[in-house]
């Protein structure tokens, strides 16, 4: 008589039967899922937003005591606004009375923020100031030390950059920044150039698709460029990849889950930058080269030279542009979720303080016509995200997964590696086309996602 076969235990579920995991490092894939799901977004909200350290704004754009920026964490609407002692503080952009939006305006100067609705006023230390009728309505006795406005526990700055938190156990943010303050460091936050400042004005437009495939972009996609970019290429609005059979862009992943795109480590940056700046003038000249001085000083115990890098991510949500030229001005994008399927995206563009006027000028000129909302960069990517959004929406292929094999297992083993100047570069460096970044930012976010 044949043997019955042995009976499958019913407690743990088969391999088969396990749900696919939303992000699948191992494999090199990323559920469509995330990107949708209106349940996940909430959980990003409170396990992403309410816990990593966030950009709000530019020290420069608080001068005086009183100046206030809006700006929001997640969807939280807030205010940073600099107190009568010059502390800069971020309240919650709402009144305790009955929730209604206290600051109506992008920035300005103020003792008081006074409620629209019933005229409580708020001093910069959040305190409630005012009350009116406080005698008749409330017979003298309401709590004003309880009715203040909810201030983030945590907000610090990094060479003018602004963050805040409000998770008490979250790590200091020099700690957060991890390796990308190598980057900034060397590369960006030259103080003896007078340090940087914003141009005024932030450019804000909406995006169709989820914050994550934006700031995923940024975090390391050089292989959109050629054929997304194609058209703004053709007119020098953008740069490509190099010539053939060169190497020279490189990616870098930085812990925790930041990521670089497309720095150099020769001087044709530089030599580029040094021959349009003669047909700008003296001033310009000397701005570049005095620039470049300093940098090439900051490197000199690292045997690669980076000149700067295109495009990366501060995780979550902090986008940096253009870093890689002294006459391209800098952008700072922010990615705010507004949705499973839409992205709110504002731009700000840094200078250098001591930048001659000319170069200024040209600076901002160069920020219309790319990375813009009517430029011709932003727009292209817009398309791109609001495509992807709609078929992550539909029921068929959002069961899909996206592919981010790119180089997946080849860590370290390029052709050439020989051959490349990143010695002395922090993070893991790989070569412009390098989807490794992108899979970090997403297994990182998953491991964020699973903590209750």
């Amino acid at each position: 008589m044949a043997e019955a076969p042995p009976r499958e235990s019913a407690s743990p579920a088969r391999r088969e039967d396990r749900p696919a995991p939303l992000v699948d490092a191992a494999h090199g894939r990323v559920s469509r899922a995330i990107f949708s799901d209106p349940e996940i977004y909430e959980r990003e909200l409170e396990r992403i937003f309410r816990r990593c350290w966030l950009f709000v704004g530019h020290e420069s754009s608080l001068p005086r005591p009183g100046s206030f920026i809006a700006s929001y964490m997640g969807e939280d609407s807030v205010v940073v606004w600099r107190d009568a002692r010059s502390k800069v503080r971020v309240y919650l952009n709402t009144c305790p009375h009955r929730g209604n939006k206290l600051c109506l305006y992008d920035g300005g100067r103020t003792p008081t923020l006074v409620c629209s609705y019933h005229g409580w006023s708020f001093n910069s230390e959040g305190r409630l100031v005012g009350v009116p009728f406080l005698d008749r309505a409330y017979g003298g006795e309401l709590d004003r030390a309880s009715n203040g406005l909810v201030e983030v526990p945590r907000v610090a700055t990094y060479g003018g950059l602004i963050f805040a938190c409000w998770d008490e156990a979250q790590a200091p943010l020099e700690d957060y920044l991890g390796d990308l303050r190598w980057y900034l460091d060397k590369l960006l936050f030259m103080e003896s150039l007078g340090g940087l400042e914003v141009i005024p004005g932030c450019q804000k437009y909406m995006m169709a698709g989820n914050w994550k495939l934006v700031c995923e972009n940024f975090t390391g996609d050089a292989y959109h460029v050629a054929s997304s970019h194609a058209s703004a290429m053709q007119v020098g609005v953008a740069r490509g990849p190099l010539g053939q059979g060169r190497t020279g862009y490189f990616m870098a992943w930085l812990q925790p889950a930041h990521g670089l795109g497309w720095f150099l480590t020769d001087d044709s940056g530089y030599q580029s930058d040094l021959k349009q700046a003669e047909r700008l003038g003296p001033e310009a000249v000397d701005y570049v080269t005095e620039r470049y001085r300093r940098i090439q000083e900051g490197l000199r115990e690292v045997a690669a030279k980076p000149y700067g890098w295109i495009h990366g991510n501060c995780f979550p949500n902090l986008n940096l542009q253009g870093m890689n030229s002294a006459l391209r001005g800098h952008l700072l994008a922010l990615a705010h979720p507004r949705g499973p399927h839409e992205t709110e995206f504002w731009q700000w563009c840094l200078i250098e303080r001591a930048a001659p006027r000319v170069v200024k000028e040209l600076v901002a000129r160069g920020v219309a016509r790319g990375q813009s909302g009517a430029g011709m960069i932003g727009v292209d990517d817009s398309e791109n995200f609001e495509r992807i959004a709609e078929n992550t929406r539909a029921p068929g292929s959002r069961r899909l997964t996206f592919n981010y094999t790119m180089g997946l297992g080849r860590e370290g083993r390029w052709p050439g590696r020989e051959e490349w100047a990143i010695d002395g570069l922090p993070g893991l460096i790989g070569p412009e086309f390098w989807e490794t970044g992108q899979l970090h930012f997403y297994e990182h976010w998953a491991t964020l996602m699973a903590r209750a």
